[in-house]
């Protein structure tokens, strides 16, 4: 059929196939699900003319009928943000070699665009959903919780559910973050975080807290700032500090997109790195290892969380009975050229 030159595509069936290979509708879907009753020539046939036809099978109605989609919601709140980008290339492994495919919504750090990507999810019927939320406790937790579809933390935990998880121990990665700058000396220390109630900041914050007053030194409320985990950010937060009259001779930044926004900052304020300031970031990002940026870190293993966190979730959906998901991966520093001795 054509309408005004254009040509219409008629999706091709299980009916169209069963017609041209002259058998069943009820034999061509067995042979395309590589069903025991069906000879293995006859599945091979079967095959070729669905190939020749352009026949695709309708993902969703198999899914209803099998009670599988064979695919993962991944949720994310910032798809720019390379320390995300290593989970979500963590999880697509894992997935992959177990032949499932992988969903991913970009939730912009909105609860609420969150918890309407979960309901978009479900309606899909994804199998299972892995989830690397923003905030301490989402109100949604509990529901989905009582609900059939299995899911997993990534990079938090919840205190008001017991729910599986895979992070890193977050109270160490900021030990070692201030610790290192105590050791080259400084004690005018600041931080810049992400926003107050994400769980990653609070306790990179704590360790923060903790080390200045093991080592007697001063915290100044004016050199601890809390901002989206955005360069953008980070350069203002780090303008905020570098300009007041007394400034940090070190700052420990919560994440590298962070640290880097406060090395912008630096700059134009004709502060040198790392002779006038130190700095630490966090994640270790592919970006802090470029030759210009050299960006000291607290590398995460992003990757190894996403993949743990994929194969827990399909061990429990394939029926394979495990113990709940509760781990913690151990950070390492990375130093380079950003932090040195203090002068």
């Amino acid at each position: 059929m054509e309408i005004s030159g254009i040509k219409e595509v008629e999706m091709v069936t299980i009916k169209d196939v069963a017609r041209a290979a002259g058998v069943s509708p009820s034999t061509v879907s067995r042979a395309l699900n590589d069903s025991p009753l069906i000879r293995e020539e006859t599945k091979a046939r079967i095959r070729r003319i669905a190939a020749e036809l352009g026949y695709e099978r309708n993902e969703l109605a198999r899914g209803l009928v099998m009670g599988s989609s064979q695919a993962l919601g991944l949720l994310i709140p910032d798809i720019t943000n390379p320390f995300f980008a290593e989970i979500t290339r963590g999880v697509g492994e894992a997935a992959h070699a177990q032949g499932y495919g992988v969903i991913l919504c970009n939730t912009e750090g909105d609860p609420e665009r969150e918890w309407s990507y979960i309901r978009l999810l479900k309606r899909k019927r994804v199998d299972g959903l892995i989830l690397t939320s923003v905030t301490v406790e989402s109100p949604y937790l509990k529901d989905l919780a009582r609900s059939k579809t299995p899911f997993v933390l990534v990079s938090r935990s919840s205190r008001i559910v017991k729910a599986p998880y895979v992070g890193v121990d977050d109270r160490l990665g900021g030990r070692l973050a201030v610790e290192h700058l105590v050791e080259l000396g400084h004690q005018r220390i600041g931080f810049i975080g992400g926003q107050p109630d994400v769980q990653s900041c609070i306790d990179r914050l704590e360790a923060f807290k903790e080390v200045l007053s093991e080592r007697g030194l001063p915290l100044r409320k004016g050199w601890v700032v809390f901002s989206d985990f955005t360069q953008a950010a980070g350069y203002k937060a780090g303008l905020r500090i570098l300009r007041r009259r007394t400034r940090p001779t070190a700052i420990f930044a919560a994440n590298d997109v962070t640290a880097l926004g406060v090395l912008q900052a630096a700059e134009e304020l004709g502060l040198r790195v790392p002779d006038d300031l130190s700095l630490v970031g966090y994640d270790d990002i592919s970006y802090a290892a470029l030759p210009r940026i050299e960006l000291t870190t607290v590398a995460q293993p992003s990757f190894e969380m996403g993949k743990i966190a994929a194969e827990w979730l399909l061990s429990v959906i394939g029926g394979k009975r495990r113990r709940p998901l509760h781990r913690l991966l151990k950070p390492r520093l990375v130093v380079r050229r950003t932090t040195a001795p203090l002068k």
